[in-house]
């Protein structure tokens, strides 16, 4: 006669009765609103790419569209060239659904000319400054490998940017005076003196000397900006935007005249850090090691 589980117990008592043990086997169970999270949790990834998506293109198109056009006209007209660059960026800017803020700690003169010198660590970098200066006729100073991006490279050399080849020194020497005929003529210049984006966990790269040699060669000031956020609302190597906010704090211009090349670059940097959010200070030891 087949045995039922707790029916008895061999070590007590004959025929003495056990507890009843009822084996249960488990398995998980998904109830219908765990279910109904995790489809509303697929879907609400699935929109969030396609949105991203959508923007790239977007973005796309308007870049497209005003570097070729811009391209045209700064054959004829550079300054009027940057007006429409000024348009593509607020654009791009709506696009992405950022907001730019702009903190300024003195007043500047638009038709004087600067040397504008950021911190870098997202593409977006450009937008928030064109958006930040807007009254400003700036030509940037920008690496010759942006120049084979099509339709935008052959637009950046139409428009009066200063193109360098860091690999080629006399052409970088040439490119830093195009830099100082421009600002002869009232435009200002926007450097970017790390020369590259820096990654997460690196607040600041090594400073390029070239834009402070410039500055020095012409006598006009150096502002420091930091531009603070944009590394959080698109970060290195991505390509999806959150929506957010770009603040850009606009420094006091810094005189050039009778100081030393050095000394500029600590106070570059010393801006930056003073203005960079508290988790990106880096250690004094590496700040001590930049004029070296």
């Amino acid at each position: 006669m087949p045995s039922r589980v707790g029916a008895g117990d061999p070590s007590g008592p004959v025929g003495a009765a056990a507890p009843r043990v009822d084996l249960c086997v488990c398995a998980p169970v998904c109830s219908p609103g765990l279910r109904q999270l995790r489809f509303a949790a697929v879907g609400e990834r699935r929109a969030v790419i396609l949105v991203s998506i959508l923007k790239v293109v977007l973005v796309g198109l308007n870049t497209v569209v005003f570097a070729s056009t811009a391209g045209a006209v700064g054959l004829f007209d550079e300054r009027a060239a940057y007006r429409l660059c000024r348009l593509w960026a607020r654009i791009n800017v709506l696009i992405c659904g950022v907001r730019v803020r702009t903190r300024r700690l003195a007043p500047l003169d638009p038709k004087a000319p600067y040397v504008f010198m950021s911190n870098h660590r997202s593409q977006l970098d450009v937008l928030a400054v064109i958006v930040a200066l807007a009254e400003f006729q700036l030509r940037w100073v920008a690496k010759v490998e942006l120049t084979r991006v099509p339709v935008f490279g052959w637009a950046l050399r139409r428009t009066g940017h200063i193109i360098i080849d860091r690999s080629n020194t006399t052409q970088a020497v040439r490119s830093l005076r195009a830099a100082e005929l421009r600002m002869r003529d009232g435009i200002s210049v926007m450097i970017f003196p790390e020369g590259t984006r820096s990654t997460p966990g690196e607040t600041l790269l090594r400073f390029k000397k070239g834009g402070f040699m410039t500055a020095l060669g012409t006598g006009v000031p150096i502002v420091p900006m930091a531009v603070l956020h944009s590394d959080k609302v698109l970060p290195r190597g991505a390509w999806r935007v959150t929506p957010g906010e770009i603040e850009v704090v606009v420094g006091r211009p810094i005189p050039v005249a009778g100081v030393e090349r050095d000394e500029l670059i600590r106070r570059v940097r010393a801006f930056l850090l003073e203005h960079l959010p508290p988790g990106e200070i880096e250690t004094r030891r590496r700040v001590a090691q930049e004029a070296t």
